[in-house]
């Protein structure tokens, strides 16, 4: 009796593995080569602890959801189409090479770049009307002479961001094509695109690192320290204050809500996940996770903050639970003959539609 006991002792003793997050719902995510379009992937979770992966279109190299999720625009190398999530159906909206796509903060106007000869040129459109040019920057060229391609010139560090229903920002670099006058290069400038597009600029001290519905936006400095904004509406009063972290990275804000989430690595091979109260700008709990992810790596986290999806390269596509910091592979485990590993080359998740 004494021998069996001791050889369960062990046994009575083992701690259990926990189990990791569960997916539930759609994902939406671009994965493949870049160079010739991605492919336009939807993943749902099949039986059994699996997950079914379902090519929705290809060749695509950039797409953007709406605000509440119903549509997102996809650029291929001609042109950029709208879906609607809920039906499958496709419209054609914009003929050329788009990138850098962005959508206003209520979902009716949509915002592209586009190269033509030695200029980039930035556009806003209505879904059903005529796109309007917002800006053309004539040293574009100057500054992308060592790249192919509109794709490969594109950065979204110089992207525009939407800060208002009829208001987006961006960085502009050229100094003498402002419509009225002149000023310095290297600045932010404000677009108002309601009626005729007017521009409103200050000095450059700053980068948009994303904004939310509600106005509030958070900020790189040129130090390199993340800053907060109540509002980006008027440059001149903006005065944004420090953030949480210097050496911190923005995730983004949870989808339908305006909690910020960050990661900030503490080794070599961890990392921790915070988020900030958006009322008070406090630091809340953070989760500890066993790995750290490349600056390259994308996430999103769903409307209950509770989740994260990460995809990261070469081909990992990561499933986090954002206060326990467990993972679930959303690759080692799949369903059906398209499913492979390789099939999600450097992911990229675009929207996650929720049950």
């Amino acid at each position: 009796m004494i021998i069996v006991g001791c050889v369960m002792i062990p046994a009575c003793t083992q701690k259990t593995v926990p189990a990791g997050p569960k997916f539930k719902g759609r994902l939406l995510l671009l994965a493949g080569d870049n160079s010739t379009g991605k492919d336009l992937i939807e993943l749902t979770a099949g039986p059994n602890d699996t997950f079914n992966y379902a090519t929705v279109t290809s060749g695509v190299f950039e797409a953007a959801a709406n605000p509440d999720q119903t549509q997102i625009l996809y650029a291929t190398k001609d042109e950029i189409l709208a879906r609607d999530l809920r039906t499958g159906e496709v419209k054609p909206l914009v003929k050329g090479e788009s990138f850098c796509l962005a959508w206003s903060l209520d979902g009716k106007r949509f915002s592209y770049q586009q190269r033509s000869g030695s200029s980039t040129k930035l556009y806003a459109s209505d879904l059903d009307g005529p796109a309007k040019l917002v800006w053309e920057d004539l040293l574009a060229d100057n500054r992308s002479a060592n790249q192919s391609s509109a794709r490969q010139a594109a950065d979204s560090s110089g992207c525009a961001h939407w800060v208002a229903p009829d208001k987006l920002i961006f960085d502009r670099f050229g100094p003498s094509q402002k419509r009225g006058g002149d000023v310095k290069p290297n600045t932010t400038t404000l677009a108002i695109v309601s009626g005729s597009v007017k521009l409103e600029d200050t000095e450059k001290k700053w980068s948009v690192e994303g904004t939310c519905k509600t106005g509030n936006a958070f900020l790189r400095s040129q130090e390199g320290e993340i800053l907060i904004a109540k509002s980006l509406e008027n440059l001149k009063a903006a005065n944004p204050s420090s953030g949480p972290c210097s050496s911190c990275r923005f995730v983004g804000f949870a989808a339908q809500s305006c909690v910020p989430f960050f990661i900030e690595e503490n080794s070599r091979d961890s990392s921790d996940l915070f988020s900030l109260n958006p009322t008070n700008w406090q630091r809340l709990r953070a989760a500890h996770i066993g790995q750290t992810f490349s600056p390259a790596a994308s996430m999103l986290i769903n409307s209950s903050t509770r989740l994260m999806v990460v995809g990261d390269a070469p081909a990992s596509l990561l499933l986090v639970d954002t206060e326990s910091g467990d993972i679930t592979s959303l690759v080692s485990k799949s369903a059906g003959p398209s499913s492979s590993a390789g099939q999600l080359r450097a992911p990229v998740p675009v929207v996650w539609i929720e049950k």
